[in-house]
């Protein structure tokens, strides 16, 4: 009976050896807090430069040719009848990037555009912003340009169109 108690004693001892050893050497590390992200992605058309007039008899002036909607995100445009074949409007644009976060162009979309086919648009130095980064309070500059096809037998019509330009959020690497 001895001996078993002894045992007993023995097992009992070890075990709070046990214990208080896992005790002394353990911690408890407690970690909080908040992350919080914010940004604003708002890419706007800002300006219309002066516009250059060939063959138009019209008003040539940013405000007779081109409005920025109220949302500052399509840019429409409106030419009146071109006089001869060769004949042409180019308007330059400023598209400014008021938002907080950097932003890619991805894509142009062109709304409202007739299907006259004596009427082309084209686009200076859009092509080659697309990719390009525009950051915060960055801009990109352009040039829009609607002509009278220069070996069109028709007579010009005319040209009301919209612009919006798609841009995207930079992905982080």
């Amino acid at each position: 009976m001895k001996k078993q108690n002894i045992i007993i004693i023995g097992v009992v001892a070890f075990v709070l050896a046990v214990a208080v050893g896992y005790a002394i050497f353990s911690e408890t590390l407690t970690i909080s807090g908040t992350a919080t992200a914010e940004g604003n992605f708002d890419v706007q058309f800002t300006s219309v430069g002066t516009p250059t007039c060939v063959g138009f008899s019209q008003t040539c002036d940013a405000n007779t040719l081109t409005q920025i909607s109220e949302d500052k995100n399509t840019l429409n445009i409106t030419v009146n009848k071109l006089e001869y074949p060769g004949a042409y409007v180019e308007i330059p644009v400023t598209v400014t990037n008021v938002g907080s976060i950097p932003a890619i162009l991805t894509t142009i979309e062109e709304t409202g555009l007739t299907t006259d086919p004596s009427v082309k648009v084209s686009y200076t130095g859009l092509n080659e912003l697309k990719n390009q980064q525009v950051a915060q309070n960055g801009t990109q500059n352009f040039k829009v340009k609607v002509e009278w096809d220069q070996d069109s037998e028709q007579s010009s019509s005319e040209v009301q169109f919209s612009i919006k330009l798609n841009y995207k959020q930079i992905e982080a690497q």
